[in-house]
């Protein structure tokens, strides 16, 4: 999924389908956890550079406006501010506890 492009007119169900494309991919990478976890950890950090992108992009100054006046933008950027990975090298162990932070911030964007 490329980078988002904030505007005001972003809907909520183009927001809601980037959502939920994180979140099944955690979904995804759980189950491959079971059979290849050094696959699941490649892939998840994969995940975790796209969330860190969109984030970025949602917090820059020349997206402000946009972010700022679309309800459903603003909304979006908080389901980032959910997501607490840990940071550096992350062992295998806390793989399945970092995929459910996708989870957990899917709960608060539905909310």
């Amino acid at each position: 999924m490329e980078t988002i492009v904030p505007s005001v007119n972003t809907t909520k169900e183009e927001l809601q389908e980037r959502v939920d494309y994180m979140v099944n991919k955690a979904s995804q990478l759980e189950q491959l956890a079971e059979t290849d976890e050094h696959e699941a950890m490649r892939k998840f950090i994969i995940l975790k550079n796209f969330a860190n992108k969109e984030y970025h992009v949602l917090t820059l100054q020349k997206n402000e406006a946009a972010v700022n006046s679309n309800v459903h933008l603003s909304n979006y950027r908080g389901f980032f501010t959910h997501l607490h990975f840990t940071a550096g090298k992350m062992p295998l162990r806390l793989l399945h506890w970092n995929l459910d932070e996708f989870h957990q911030a899917n709960i608060g964007f539905r909310l």
